[in-house]
């Protein structure tokens, strides 16, 4: 392993085990609604550790933000859930409630990251110690985790507060954010972030945001703001800078350093956090997350998709086999340095999908289904005839986005919230569904308790 890759790791083990009392590094405040912090940074070392830690929360701390967007697959239609938590049943019901703890420790996981990068925002800004260029890369990487954080908030819990300080008594009494203000916030801290990066990663790997990464979170923001122009170029910067490509084998595409791969959340072992409950622990056992068979049966097939993303356990109860479907992107269980598994934050399947999509409400569908057939070739789904209707385009779009991204950070539920068709599809697939209410999660109580001036979500 190169010697950057063993300071990753030292930092961020660091940041883990002495964050409590090194009055050095950023502390996670006990409040999920308030920061504080003393800290001036007197070197370049310090305040990358606390920026890797950052990272960490964002990707594979415990009940991370990652581990909640399983839920939300469930909350949508990729998995169906075959164990019996009460909490875990809510969300693949999708009649979550304001005390559910799952849902807690989605908003806490990312509003902790909200937090850390306010508190180190901060503390660079007043750092004498550190050089200009160390303070424009640590508050630029600071202000993507930022947004990348705001990004799912917003879109999961539609009203929030935007914290941008570190203030307690300010923030402690924080309302929610009209939904346009946090979306310019959004925007600003990307693109003072692109622009305050370089186009190389710092460090060995891809575990750390460069310039590319936050063009990718500008496409597919404005994707959701139906700004296909930007979305169309912004996506066309990541794509055509060559970095991500040529595509990898879909055998590949989940492996720790991918070629497609724009940035990954860096964990120690080469597993994810999720895979005690995503993989099952034998070929015989029922795994607990079972792909739905309205998602398989989506798949052509000759879609490799379907069979190297897509694995089945052979279940007998009572006399009777029957087969149980399960993701398998991820596939190490267990620790695995030769062939390491890190979480995916962005790569390029997303990017020439939002290119199409924008393209295609532009009327632009040749270059829209060239996009989609690089998805398709390597999967082997054969192609898209460039002569079919701009409607059937954004048909095949939104199927393509379905079978590319299944299971990835909740994209299922947000396509279709973003394309109003969540009360259409859901609905008649779940008996509890209630529409307009289940477009957005509740306010944690423990939030609503402790600040008095948040609202509740309608309907719950």
């Amino acid at each position: 392993m190169k010697n950057s890759t063993l300071y990753q790791l030292s930092a961020m083990l660091l940041v883990l085990t002495t964050a409590s009392s090194c009055k050095n590094l950023v502390e996670i405040p006990e409040s999920k609604s308030q920061i504080e912090t003393t800290t001036v940074f007197a070197d370049s070392t310090t305040a990358s550790s606390a920026l890797l830690g950052i990272y960490f929360t964002m990707g594979t701390a415990s009940n991370s933000v990652q581990s909640g967007f399983k839920y939300i697959a469930l909350y949508a239609d990729d998995y169906s859930y075959t164990a019996a938590l009460a909490g875990i049943t809510a969300f693949h019901q999708s009649i979550v409630q304001p005390d559910n703890t799952q849902n807690a420790g989605l908003w806490n996981s990312l509003y902790s990251a909200v937090y850390q990068c306010n508190s180190l925002i901060a503390d660079v800004e007043k750092s004498s110690a550190l050089s200009p260029a160390a303070k424009k890369l640590l508050e630029s990487e600071a202000k993507f985790l930022r947004a990348y954080a705001y990004f799912y908030l917003l879109n999961l819990y539609d009203h929030i507060p935007l914290i941008l300080s570190t203030d307690v008594n300010q923030n402690k009494g924080a309302s929610q954010t009209d939904k346009q203000t946090v979306y310019n916030q959004i925007l600003k801290d990307l693109l003072e972030a692109m622009t305050g990066l370089d186009q190389q990663s710092t460090g060995t790997g891809k575990a750390r945001a460069n310039s590319l990464a936050a063009s990718a979170l500008l496409a597919r923001l404005f994707l959701y703001q139906n700004n296909w122009s930007e979305a169309e170029r912004h996506a066309s910067m990541v794509i055509n800078s060559g970095v991500y490509s040529p595509l990898p084998k879909l055998e590949d595409v989940f492996l720790a350093n991918s070629k497609e791969t724009i940035l990954q959340f860096w964990n120690q072992n080469g597993f994810i956090s999720d895979a005690a409950q995503l993989v099952p622990a034998s070929a015989t056992v029922l795994p607990q997350y079972v792909i739905t068979e309205s998602l398989y049966q989506t798949f052509e097939n000759t879609d490799g998709r379907s069979s190297k993303w897509i694995a089945a356990n052979q279940v007998t109860s009572a006399g009777t086999t029957k087969s149980y479907n399960y993701a398998a992107k991820y596939k190490n269980r267990v620790a695995n340095t030769a062939r390491p598994e890190y979480i995916i934050a962005l790569r390029m399947g997303e990017l020439y999908l939002i290119r199409a999509e924008a393209y295609a409400r532009q009327n632009k569908t040749a270059q829209a289904v060239a996009d989609l057939n690089i998805l398709r070739n390597r999967a082997g789904a054969g192609i898209i005839e460039e002569a079919i209707s701009n409607e059937a385009c954004l048909q095949a779009i939104a199927k393509e986005r379905r079978l590319e991204l299944f299971g990835e950070w909740g994209h299922r539920f947000l396509d279709l919230k973003r394309t109003g068709q969540l009360d259409a599809v859901l609905g008649p697939l779940k008996a509890t569904w209630r529409p307009e209410i289940a477009k957005a999660l509740p306010i944690p109580n423990t939030e609503i308790l402790y600040n008095t001036n948040l609202i509740q979500n309608y309907g719950y």
